[in-house]
């Protein structure tokens, strides 16, 4: 564990629930946004979550041809 990847968790971290990268980049002390942006790399967690977000949505959507097309009876 090293200092670097303290600062690395606690941006991530912080970014993940929703502080803007300005805000960041003035809390970890950078001048270039350009710095900060190397701690925008989502936890593995995060990965996970996003993912079951979307495959939870894909499910829910109606693919069926239902507009535009009648049955005839």
């Amino acid at each position: 564990m090293s200092i670097h990847s303290l600062r690395h968790s606690y941006a991530t971290h912080l970014l993940e629930q929703g502080l803007s990268l300005r805000h960041i980049q003035g809390i970890l002390g950078h001048a270039s946004s350009k710095t900060t942006e190397r701690y925008t790399q989502l936890t593995e967690e995060a990965q996970q979550d996003a993912l079951s977000t979307i495959n939870d949505l894909m499910g829910k959507l109606d693919l069926s041809q239902r507009g535009g097309q009648h049955e005839t009876q």
